[in-house]
């Protein structure tokens, strides 16, 4: 799959004169049409503003992702990259500033998956602290071509430390690990790569085993040029213990049809991190139909066939995401459903005015890291985000009412409230799943077929260490 910085116009990221979201759109839209030697600078700047409108591009981070479609470019995408060392006022929650935005426009007939992709790809990148540092350096030019493919390759000019586990030296963790898997026959190793900030780890797990890559940052990888991975799979930006690793890890990787029930794996993690000396330190083997054979007592799949993978990996982001931040300081519970869609409506009544109606598919898919910030401020709303299989947002604040059993009832562990009897309940009675975060704990569950698939606990702070739960 060909990466974002493909589709660069310039390479060079552009400092931004403006200190206002319109005068930066203006900027940027006439640095690439200049570039692209196309005359539509005035209608890429009204399909922003217009897209705005709707919900702010504004992802976090000072970082802001502005996409406009329907112009009339040579490509299928364009972008290109500006910066404001000083900030732009962008209008967004908590008067945030924005120093990194990324402009990418499309073609009218430009594939809409694909552009999801981009977003995602984009914003990934730009997120990393090492990037925005080096973006941001007062002075510096910077070449994103350049810095992408040294990204990649986890060998960027400034790092923080040499990694214990680096090509000069030895990890007996990962001589373990390719150790077991051979005894073991395994499927593949897991490893929990943002343990470590570069991939030197790739060259001591030597050439014989798959490798399947858990990581919040998939841009470090390049699976065109290493035939070793299975597969990348996009972990939940949040501490999470190795406990929690191991869960999430082998649930992603399964519902990504990386793994079966009769595999066996080898997982390589650790806590990443001063405190901790980033470095891995733990391996596991698990054979998954003795340790999760409660994935599928309902059905042969883990995920319902009309859910996509990366549509169910960013949900599961979304509600660490929600379960560690809160909003404003304060804890938000709330509940995802998560595909069959008819069944499920037929169980929803609105408790408020749905704040998605109106939109199109496209403004309104959860994919689209653009709406992150407003799915989090609709989550202290109170009622569930009914989402299709394939990521459109339906509703937020949807009362969910399905026909309750005693026999869900006596399933339901102790302790759980309404929240967790509704998910439990919605999942029961259809074939979605339903994703619940705890308002009083910070517990995210995953519900199918009325049962708990799933359980993750918030990170605990003590001090200045980080201490998860599970």
């Amino acid at each position: 799959m060909t990466g974002f910085e493909n589709y660069l116009i310039t390479p060079n990221v552009i400092d931004i004169v403006s200190d206002d979201k319109t005068g930066s759109f203006k900027e940027l839209a006439t640095a690439l049409c200049k570039s692209a030697d196309v005359g539509r600078q005035k209608l890429i700047v009204e399909e922003i503003l217009k897209r705005e409108e709707s919900a702010s591009t504004f992802i976090g981070n000072g970082v802001a992702l502005p996409h406009a479609r329907g112009c009339a470019i040579k490509n299928e995408f364009a972008i290109v990259v500006g910066r404001s060392i000083n900030g732009i006022n962008y209008d967004a929650a908590r008067n945030a500033a924005v120093n990194i935005v990324i402009l990418l426009v499309s073609r009218e007939d430009a594939d809409i998956a694909r552009q999801l992709e981009i977003l995602s790809e984009l914003a990934s990148f730009f997120k990393s602290g090492e990037v925005r540092e080096k973006i941001l350096t007062p002075g510096a030019s910077v070449d994103l071509r350049a810095l992408s493919a040294a990204f990649k390759k986890g060998t960027t000019e400034k790092k923080l430390r040499k990694n214990p586990t680096a090509k000069n030296g030895s990890s007996p963790v990962l001589n373990a690990a390719v150790n077991m898997a051979r005894e073991l026959k395994a499927r593949a190793i897991i490893v929990f790569a943002d343990v470590v900030k570069d991939n030197d780890f790739l060259d001591q797990l030597g050439e014989r085993h798959k490798l399947i890559i858990v990581t919040n940052n998939k841009t470090r990888f390049d699976l065109a040029k290493d035939k070793r991975v299975l597969g990348l799979v996009q972990a939940p930006p949040i501490p999470v213990s190795r406990t929690g690793q191991l869960k999430i890890g082998i649930l992603l990787a399964m519902s990504r049809g990386f793994l079966t029930k009769e595999d066996k794996v080898v997982c390589v993690s650790g806590l990443g991190g001063t405190n901790s000396g980033s470095m891995f330190d733990t391996v596991v083997s698990v054979d998954i139909a003795r340790e999760y054979d409660f994935f599928f007592l309902t059905s042969k799949s883990l995920l319902p066939p009309d859910i996509k993978p990366e549509v169910f990996e960013r949900v599961m982001g979304l509600a660490g995401e929600i379960a560690v931040e809160g909003r404003e300081g304060k804890a938000v519970g709330t509940i995802f459903v998560l595909g069959d869609t008819n069944s499920v409506n037929a169980n929803v009544r609105q408790l408020i005015i749905n704040p998605f109606r109106g939109y199109s598919e496209s403004e309104r898919n959860i994919l689209d890291p653009g709406l992150v910030e407003t799915i989090k401020e609709f989550a202290a709303i109170d009622g569930a985000f009914i989402v299709t299989g394939d990521g459109v947002i339906l509703s937020a604040g949807s009362y969910l009412r399905p026909q309750q059993t005693e026999e869900q009832d006596t399933l339901l562990p102790g302790g759980l409230g309404a929240r967790h009897a509704a998910a439990a309940g919605i999942s029961a009675c259809t074939q979605a799943l339903a994703i619940t975060i705890s308002e009083s704990t910070g517990t995210v569950n995953v519900f199918k077929n009325g049962t708990i698939m799933l359980s993750l606990s918030r990170p605990v702070v003590r001090e200045r260490d980080t201490v998860n739960l599970g």
